[in-house]
């Protein structure tokens, strides 16, 4: 991991890997035989997310599995089963032993994914709003932040995670602390800063990306990305860049040092909508489900902190 990696999925069944630059230099197309699909049928990946330590990557399908691929061994490594539809959100814990996954349901569960592999914790139940986005805190092992359709974004102390045996019929619940209602469309990923403790950052189809302040429960920031709706979120670890990408399929990467909301570059990486984004993190670089990228990366756009 060299922290300057940049994953995208898309409706169109793959996952490109772009450097800093812009260039793409690889592609991942995994055989998938699931719901009547022979392998050469590519299901709509919905999300992605590198492990903390970069060497696994999650993602999420239409067909409602997690794949965990092994990047270092080059295999699929885990498939997490549990939800009952498209995973649209995905996000590691800080420690690697949990992933968070979110549904076109609304339904947000927490999986096992070492030991004894199991869905073992439920954030929100299935209320037929899907929830885009899912993100763990980088200082706050059991703080989890979701984002849905209905342009809210809400903060959960997943505690419970701690004593749930695997398998346990019904889930435990985590405990929903508040919600924001910044957007005026539908949120499409949300994001924890690693480097401050109290910043998140939403995204959403109205076109911009809201900055809070998760102590204080305030809103600190918006930007307004383009014309386009937004359709995905990241957030670099090293705290000063976010990338977004559009249904036109464009990426933005944007530096946050910046006074302007023009992005520092733009690709067009796919043709479809893009999905899903996630910046490689090198490790010990920190955990977490948004993504990372060196400062020779990223774009445009100062986000004030509190």
């Amino acid at each position: 991991a060299n922290d300057r990696v940049l994953a995208s999925g898309s409706l169109d069944g793959s996952v490109v890997l772009s450097e800093p630059d812009g260039a793409l230099f690889d592609t991942l197309r995994p055989a998938i035989a699931a719901g009547g699909r022979g392998p050469s049928v590519p299901v709509p990946v919905l999300a992605v997310t590198w492990s903390p330590a970069s060497r696994y990557l999650a993602s999420g399908s239409a067909d409602a599995l997690v794949r965990i691929f092994d990047l270092q061994k080059r295999e699929h490594a885990l498939t997490l089963r549990g939800q009952r539809s498209g995973v649209c959100g995905l996000s590691w814990s800080p420690s690697e032993v949990h992933v968070a996954s979110a549904s076109a349901l609304g339904e947000v569960l927490v999986h096992r994914v070492q030991g004894s592999v199991a869905a073992v914790c439920r954030a929100s139940a299935a209320d037929g709003v899907a929830v885009r986005g899912v993100h763990w805190s980088p200082f706050h092992p059991s703080k989890l932040a979701a984002a849905s359709d209905d342009g809210v974004v809400s903060l959960w102390d997943m505690t419970a995670i701690a004593t749930a045996p695997p398998g346990a019929s019904p889930l435990p619940s985590g405990t929903l602390i508040h919600k924001f209602s910044a957007h005026a469309g539908a949120c499409c990923g949300v994001a924890w800063s690693r480097v401050n403790h109290h910043l998140l950052v939403s995204a959403a189809a109205d076109g911009s990306i809201v900055f809070y302040d998760s102590t204080r429960l305030a809103v600190v920031r918006t930007i307004r990305a383009g014309g386009c709706p937004l359709t995905a979120l990241a957030f670099a670890p090293d705290g000063l860049h976010i990338a977004c990408g559009n249904a036109e399929g464009l990426v933005r990467v944007y530096d946050l040092r910046s006074l302007t909301d023009i992005p520092l570059w733009m690709q067009c990486a796919h043709e479809a909508p893009v999905a899903a984004l996630a910046f490689q993190r090198s490790p010990g670089g920190g955990g977490g489900g948004g993504g990372a990228c060196s400062s020779a990366t990223p774009t445009a756009t100062p986000a004030a902190t509190p």
